[in-house]
């Protein structure tokens, strides 16, 4: 790991945590965050000196936190929350957790100059700024958020990157997957082995480096498998992310001696020997698979998903029976598959479900909003519109059913 102005007398750790974005992002793949796992990972970083995490505790769905974190080792730090409703009726809640995290970052910085890492468990991209100035102070910052809804530009900012449904607490089979060794003689794809020529020639035109071609190609070959990973995975791979994972998989001193600083040479090698694809969009290096279509990589997206929000003390998908759940997912289910219907809307998916649940439309809303959160349903391709009014276009959002959730998977017999 990069020391970041961690030296001597700086070797203590700080660990903050969004605990409701950590919390819901894993209740939508149905997993819930592991105190000890999370304090083991800053632990690898150093001595835990300071560990704190932030939620509204009078929350129904977080009320019964506070006891179980202290007693890990997490102080609960209050945090306001504030209930509203949209215009258009839909029931939004807004915190000020990323303020008070910064703050008692910035604080801390300060008063603890023992204190050299900050560990932010949170995929929230309101900590870009924070990030940049605990650096900017010498400070290392590992970010630990989930694969599927971390903020790109948060991470591109970190020092280290963490997932934790991939590198704090791996999923079972995930974690027992035997690791295969490559083959010590194994011969080089012709093309590797170009890539692997050019990738040496574009590093040493930047300085020396000791390696032969085969060890380049072993990097290379690591960094394929990177962006395989990302992408079939539906994860964007902002270049600047391959460095970071190149550090988790590779032993230190072969990443110091052969790929720290040079990720970008090697991915513009395999570019150049069309193994894989680098594009450029919004300022930034982007890497993809080699067969992925045109339209797939035009706007690549440098901001993670934002979750849901929804009041969870009104009516919410927690609040349906077993029987409910099945009916309203069915009821998406045909929705989406009548003739003529290419996709669904907020507000589509809200009519359809008024009958069947019986409810008032913002209850609806709410419910609709949860059904996210929970990973019921999922966000899809941000569609164009253009008002018959005005003839001026816009954007909006659609949603689907997420084939992988358990509900989704019983209610339609997927199982």
């Amino acid at each position: 790991m990069r020391d970041g102005g961690n030296g001597p007398g700086h070797d203590d750790v700080a660990l903050l945590v969004d605990w409701e974005n950590l919390k819901f992002s894993l209740m939508q793949r149905n997993r819930r965050p592991n105190v000890t796992a999370l304090r083991e990972a800053a632990e690898r970083f150093g001595r835990v000196a300071y560990a704190r995490a932030y939620a509204d505790w009078m929350d129904p769905v977080q009320a019964g936190d506070p006891a179980s974190l202290y007693t890990a080792g997490l102080e609960p730090v209050y945090v306001l929350t504030r209930r509203y409703t949209t215009a258009e009726g839909e029931a939004r809640i807004q915190n000020s957790v990323d303020v008070k995290l910064a703050v008692d970052c910035i604080e801390a910085s300060h008063l603890y100059p023992n204190i050299g890492t900050f560990v932010i468990a949170s995929g929230d991209h309101s900590f870009f700024h924070v990030v940049m100035l605990l650096r900017a102070r010498g400070k290392r910052v590992v970010v630990i958020g989930v694969s599927w809804a971390t903020s790109a530009q948060l991470v591109q900012q970190a020092d280290v990157v963490l997932y934790y449904d991939l590198d704090v607490e791996p999923e079972v089979d995930r974690a027992a997957a035997p690791v295969k060794e490559p083959a010590a003689v194994e011969k080089i794809e012709p093309r590797l082995a170009a890539a692997a020529a050019r990738a040496l020639e574009l590093a040493q035109a930047k300085g020396p480096i000791s390696a032969e071609p085969r060890e380049i190609a072993e990097v290379l070959k690591q960094i394929l498998a990177i962006v395989q990973d990302f992408r079939t995975n539906g994860r964007d791979l902002p270049l600047s992310l391959v460095g970071q994972e190149l550090q988790k998989r590779m032993p230190q001193a072969d990443f110091q001696r052969l790929a720290r600083g040079r990720a970008g040479d090697f991915a513009r090698a395999l570019h150049e020997s069309g193994l894989l694809m680098m594009v450029n969009a919004d300022f930034t290096d982007w890497l993809f698979l080699p067969n992925e279509r045109t339209e797939a990589i035009e706007r690549p997206r440098n901001v993670g998903q934002e979750l849901a929000k929804y009041d969870y003390a009104r009516f919410n998908y927690n609040d349906l029976t077993e029987e409910q759940r099945r009916a309203v997912i069915v009821a998406i289910h045909d929705e989406r598959n009548k003739p003529g219907v290419a996709w669904l809307t907020f507000n589509r998916i809200v009519e359809t479900l008024k009958p069947v649940v019986r409810r008032e439309e913002s209850d609806v809303k709410n419910l609709v909003n949860s059904m996210l959160s929970w990973g019921v349903l999922r966000v899809g391709e941000e569609r164009t519109g253009h008002s018959p009014e005005t003839g001026q276009t816009y954007q909006y959002k659609t949603f689907e059913l997420d084939l992988q959730n358990p509900d989704v998977r019983r209610a339609l017999h997927l199982e």
